[in-house]
């Protein structure tokens, strides 16, 4: 949406500018490449992401709404790394909750994937023993205290909805940030 926005803008320049000598160029970066000064509100950053912190408790298709109205997704854990700066910082707030992440294997049983990327789970964070499909129900992944001695965030998978066991906290991840420049010569 943003590029779309965008590339009208310079069309429309362009038109009041008219096909004169003037010469401009664009350039798209990746993450805050020229250092601007970011309103990430509801969203906090986190290392090099930024990720918003749902306080009532849903089933996974809810909390995926959720996300989508603050135009992000759960989140999609794509490195352990990420997974541990996330989970540092919901220790350091002493949290001990239970939170959707976007990973499930809805699609096909047994495949567990990140929904917002596609990719496989391939991570080392989950629980002991997960995922284990009990029931022949469980098909999203959330991360948290998952047996009553866990001393660490992890993954488990749990019903989606329609079960007292499926209603969570939730993560959202805005997406990866792009900085746009356009230098205009006269």
């Amino acid at each position: 949406m943003l590029r779309c926005t965008v590339l009208v803008l310079i069309l429309l320049t362009i038109a009041k500018i008219g096909w004169t000598r003037e010469k401009f160029t664009i350039q798209l970066n990746e993450g805050n490449a020229v250092g601007a000064v970011l309103k990430a509100e509801p969203f906090v950053k986190i290392y090099d992401g930024y990720y918003f912190f749902g306080r009532e408790s849903l089933n996974w298709y809810a909390a995926y709404e959720k996300c989508r109205e603050l135009d992000s997704e759960l989140v999609t854990f794509e490195t352990d790394q990420e997974f541990d700066v996330v989970a540092a910082y919901l220790m350091a707030n002493e949290s001990r909750e239970n939170y959707w992440t976007s990973g499930n294997d809805l699609a096909q049983t047994g495949q567990h994937k990140w929904f917002s990327s596609g990719q496989r789970i391939s991570t080392l964070r989950w629980a002991v023993n997960q995922p284990d499909n009990a029931g022949q129900r469980e098909h999203c992944i959330h991360l948290g205290y998952i047996y009553g001695d866990s001393k660490k965030f992890e993954l488990n998978d749990r019903p989606c909805s329609q079960d007292g066991n499926s209603l969570f906290k939730y993560i959202c991840e805005a997406p990866k940030l792009e900085t746009i420049s356009i230098v205009v010569w006269k």
